[in-house]
């Protein structure tokens, strides 16, 4: 085992802190944390999370709304979202419960539908966004500008650090899906081969 680094603890604790941040269970316009991000996707096409080139590129948020994107299918929205399937169906059924989103047929497939926000969905995210905007406004006064940019760089530092640890990890759990499944498929041929032995007798 080794050593416990105590910079590397008291970033450890850091982090743990915002999981336990009564913050996290406030609820821009009403709306739980799935709730928010299926109509952001859909509002962007993508996940709104993953522009990290911000400083060169900064995002234009007003520019989606004018925006009409073909929708997403529910398992788009799923990867995007690095979830199940099951985990956001019954999300979408409520936002489509309530008008926020409408299934469409996708006019390249007929067999698939595709998930598009309305308009009401698009007042609910840009009131979402304007009220996490005022937090953050808060935030940057709080903390000043430089500090505010030197921390948005670090925790994409972050982001893209922990991105790369858990992508290598899924890359080696496939190649040894893998090689595991070559082995069986090997053992299983092995098992339904003839004996020659027999044939000699």
């Amino acid at each position: 085992m080794t050593g416990i680094d105590p910079v590397a603890q008291k970033l450890l604790y850091s982090i743990m802190q915002f999981n336990k941040g009564k913050w996290r269970q406030h609820k821009p316009h009403g709306r739980n944390h799935n709730e928010i991000m299926v109509l952001a996707c859909l509002l962007h096409g993508s996940h709104p999370g993953e522009r990290m080139d911000w400083q060169d590129n900064p995002p234009d948020f007003e520019s989606h709304f004018n925006q009409e994107h073909p929708g997403l299918k529910v398992s788009e929205i799923s990867a995007l979202m690095r979830v199940k399937s099951p985990t956001i169906t019954p999300v979408i059924r409520g936002l489509e419960d309530e008008g926020l989103v409408e299934r469409k047929m996708d006019p390249e497939d007929r067999r698939a539908v595709r998930i598009t926000i309305t308009d009401a969905g698009r007042a609910i995210i840009r009131a979402a966004h304007e009220e996490r905007m005022a937090t953050f406004n808060r935030l940057v006064e709080h903390l000043g500008e430089e500090d505010s940019i030197q921390l948005a760089e670090l925790l994409s530092k972050v982001y893209t650090f922990f991105d790369a640890q858990i992508s290598g990890q899924d890359e080696g759990h496939e190649h040894a899906n893998e090689v595991i499944g070559k082995d069986n498929k090997a053992v299983a041929q092995n098992n339904t081969a003839p004996d020659r032995g027999d044939d000699t007798l």
